[in-house]
């Protein structure tokens, strides 16, 4: 018994090429490498002490651009690698091998000889197991003559092509493969009935030809663009019993499915939809057979399944044609059920990658793009009718109708000047063109709106006209037209962003217009103002120097406050410290203390806070005892202790228990101890501690805690200082703070006699932070113990 499997591995390795072939000899596997190069090379056997090859190596004078990959099967193990020589490749047996060169090719030289060659462009390496294969062993006598074997008059044991049965081709028998060839182009010119016919008489001819399988997927083929689903049946079923193992299965299931949905028989076709999916689910014909499903879905009216296979059909396939496919019938079931958005982005996706699909579904494509239009996504209509438009020739009629359409389409989707040009190429190409006076019509249109005007038209209107005509009096007209209706409908930041085209229009012709950008910066700031946008509106006033009456002085001294431009808001309050009324007065005279502040003149600030607080006491107004705050910092600023404590009692009596004022508190701490007061100091830091704690924000700690806990310590209240060490516990600590604040404890309960828990204590400042001054305290106080 003698069968061969060819694995041909062909790399581009300097005109190397590599073959291997695998059989049975008597029941006995045995393996052929063949090494072939376009020149001479060298291979040498190493034999062991037995005779038996061992190694084998082939050098190659250069190396490739890229290795192939090792070869390893049950006779042989292939490897190569570069070195500083060259190129080599290594050959080891599983069990025996031989190294043979063949240097000559009898289908073409007409005699061989003896010939032990160190190099050729061929050489074969076979690997057996105990007896070589196709190989007769016989050792030459040394006294014999090699003489050529001459075999010019015989024929050169060569075969030829092979069919499928492994026999050999016969000569009479190559009209079948002209005919063939005839067929197949008759398939590409899309003769279907051509190709029926060469089929069927090849096959009547030549009964046992060799493309048997292919002249059957051909007539399934043309059947199924002929949609003679009966006869494609019929023929698709021989043809899988007779060729299951096919490459062409995958496609004959597909239109078979496709044939048995299209003559209603649902059974049959959900059965080889089911065959195709499960045994070639990877194959390109997958996808096919999921849009034919899908169009079985939409016949027997289940959209919602129908959609879902044209999803998985666009999904899983790599054919553009294909996706193009599903994603246009996607788009149409989109557009069913309601949904032109999602339907939209299915035609992008086609015209993004495939425009040229939509030429080949011509009339539905038109009926989509219609269909878009009519449901106002005019823009998707015109991506279709642009695309079909570009495949159209200008002989035809449906040139004019899509031109027609496609301006049309455009001026809807408010692209213009794209709408213009399609306009006048129409009006160019067409002059007495069927849809000519339309034409001119709706060219009017994109710039003079028949009926009623609102100004969103007018300034599409003025924009157009601007665009086209530029410079020229039309679009100076234009440009001027717009920016007075800008100013009606007080749309001031768009007439200033036309200043400097405004600017260039002349002045005696077009008077007004500096009034117009005046009257734009007035209302612009205004509007800023009311929305709070003290940037904007402070840099406005600032460029257009722009004056307001004084019922905007309250808000553009708010604005410059907000902005610290002090200087501006210090100039608006001092027009107002000699008010009338005493409300009034007093207001202005806050907000002059707050810029007077804000600009550092800490000592004017004073003097008009002082005032402000003696009116405050003929005449209460809660809403600036804010006063005191600024008061107190401005005294903090001057270092007037006796003066922040005159305040902070103030702003304890108008704020009690506000947590903005806990900064103020921690100063007065620090001022106690620079006083030496430690009443005061106390009396602080618990107001600071009480506020943290209620507020859960700890922005003032460790450093209130260790303060008042050595306060307290300086009184003697040890008890006292180490409750509030221990409120600490509960905060997050750097590591270094964390070990002075166990170390206090430590020494604390040390002095209170408290042994055990001194000692804990030390040990957890040491492990806190050892390295720290503290932790290296709290390990001497250990060593004490």
């Amino acid at each position: 018994m003698r069968y061969w499997i060819l694995l041909s591995l062909c790399l581009p390795l300097f005109g190397l090429e590599l073959s291997i072939q695998s059989g049975k000899e008597s029941s006995e596997p045995f393996s052929i490498l063949h090494l072939r190069h376009s020149q001479p090379f060298t291979c040498q056997a190493s034999n062991d002490e037995f005779g038996e090859t061992r190694r084998i190596e082939c050098r190659f004078g250069s190396s490739p651009k890229q290795n192939f990959p090792p070869i390893d099967n049950a006779q042989l193990s292939v490897s190569a690698a570069s070195t500083a020589k060259g190129y080599v490749i290594t050959i080891l047996p599983k069990s025996k091998m031989k190294l043979i060169p063949l240097v000559f090719d009898l289908t073409k030289e007409s005699q061989t000889y003896q010939n032990d060659v160190k190099s050729a462009k061929h050489w074969s390496i076979v690997g057996y197991q105990k007896t070589p294969p196709l190989i007769k062993n016989a050792t030459p006598s040394e006294s014999a003559i090699n003489f050529p074997i001459k075999v010019a008059k015989n024929s050169p044991p060569y075969v030829g092509g092979l069919d499928l049965k492994g026999n050999p081709i016969k000569i009479r028998r190559v009209q079948d493969v002209t005919d063939y060839m005839e067929m197949k182009k008759a398939y590409a010119a899309n003769d279907y009935g051509k190709v029926l016919d060469r089929a069927n008489d090849i096959l009547k001819d030549y009964p046992n030809t060799v493309f048997k399988n292919e002249l059957m997927v051909y007539q399934i083929r043309a059947y199924h663009n002929l949609e003679e689903y009966e006869k494609l049946i019929a023929a698709s079923k021989k043809f899988l019993r007779e060729y299951a193992g096919d490459a062409s299965v995958a496609e004959i299931l597909a239109y078979t499915a496709n044939a048995y949905s299209k003559v209603g028989q649902v059974s049959d076709a959900d059965y080889y939809f089911d065959r195709l999916f499960d045994e070639q689910p990877d194959s390109p014909f997958a996808p096919v057979g999921m849009i034919y499903k899908a169009e079985q879905f939409e016949t027997t009216g289940d959209p919602k399944k129908a959609m879902m296979y044209y999803q998985r059909a666009l999904a899983s396939t790599k054919d553009v044609k294909i996706a193009s496919k599903a994603a246009f019938k996607l788009a149409r079931l989109e557009l069913a059920s309601g949904d032109a958005k999602r339907a939209s982005e299915y035609v992008d996706k086609i015209a993004k990658a495939n425009a040229d699909y939509f030429s080949e579904v011509r009339s539905d494509a038109m009926s989509m793009a219609t269909a878009f239009n009519d449901k106002n996504d005019p823009k998707t209509a015109a991506r279709i009718t642009e695309a079909l438009l570009n495949k159209t020739d200008k002989k035809l009629d449906d040139y004019q109708l899509l031109l027609r359409n496609l301006g049309l389409q455009l001026a809807k989707a408010g692209k213009r000047t794209e709408a213009l040009k399609r306009f006048n190429e129409y009006l160019d190409e067409f002059k007495y063109g069927e849809y000519a006076e339309e034409i001119r019509r709706a060219k009017d249109g994109l710039f003079f709106d028949e009926g009623d005007r609102n100004t969103t038209k007018e300034i599409k209107k003025y924009n157009d006209l601007i665009e086209r005509y530029g410079n020229d009096s039309v679009g100076r007209k234009a440009l001027y037209k717009k920016a007075q209706l800008l100013l009606e409908e007080k749309k001031y930041k768009e007439i200033l962003d036309l200043e400097s085209e405004l600017y260039r229009l002349d002045s005696a012709e077009y008077p007004q217009t500096n009034a117009l950008i005046t009257k734009s910066a007035i209302g612009l700031t205004k509007n800023y103002l009311k929305d709070q946008k003290c940037v904007e509106a402070m840099k406005l006033q600032k460029m257009y120097k722009v004056k307001l009456l004084s019922e905007w002085d309250e808000s553009i001294f708010n604005c410059a406050l907000k902005t610290t431009q002090y200087a501006s808001a210090k100039a608006i309050a001092q027009k107002h410290l000699k008010a009338p009324s005493v409300a009034e007065r007093q207001l202005w005279l806050y907000r002059m203390v707050k810029t007077q502040f804000g600009l550092g003149e800490y000592k004017d600030a004073i003097k008009g806070g002082n005032e402000l607080i003696t009116l405050l006491g003929a005449e209460k107004n809660p809403p600036l005892n804010d006063i005191y705050r600024t008061m107190f910092d401005a005294a903090q600023r001057v270092s007037d202790s006796d003066a922040m404590i005159r305040h902070i009692k103030s702003i304890e009596g108008s704020f009690p228990n506000d947590f903005k004022d806990v900064e103020r508190y921690t100063q007065m701490v620090s001022l106690g101890l620079k006083r030496k007061d430690e009443a005061m100091t106390q009396s602080y830091a618990r107001k600071v501690i009480a506020l943290q704690e209620r507020t859960k924000t700890y922005t003032q700690s460790p450093f209130i805690e260790f303060t008042l806990a050595q306060s307290y310590q300086n009184m003697g209240k040890d008890t006292d200082a180490l409750n509030t060490l221990k409120i600490l516990n509960k905060q997050k600590l750097t590591n270094e703070k964390r070990s002075r604040q166990q170390y206090l404890i430590g020494a604390i309960e040390q002095r209170l006699g408290h042994k055990r828990e001194a000692r804990d204590a030390f040990n957890a400042s040491i492990k806190a932070d050892k390295n720290s001054a503290w932790g290296k305290l709290a390990k001497d106080a250990l060593a004490l113990f």
